[in-house]
């Protein structure tokens, strides 16, 4: 039995592949910096990417409601 998939659009598409790692990457760095908020944000727009709502992923979201003082950040 064989399968047929169809192709991803990051495979299609090489600048929103350069998207969608960028946005994993800020994803990860504000993880990694405590700001959990901050990086599930980067998260769903990297998911909505991948699900093909390309205008969403572009969108710019205010974050400063997302933004807590921590130790590293003050």
């Amino acid at each position: 039995m064989k399968y047929k998939t169809k192709d991803n659009i990051l495979i299609t598409n090489p600048e929103y592949n350069i998207l969608y790692q960028t946005l994993i990457k800020e994803a990860r760095m504000w993880n990694n910096s405590g700001q959990y908020w901050l990086g599930k944000e980067a998260e769903k727009k990297a998911l909505t990417l991948l699900n093909g709502n390309i205008d969403e992923a572009r969108t710019i979201t205010k974050t400063e409601r997302f933004f807590f003082k921590t130790k590293r950040i003050e």
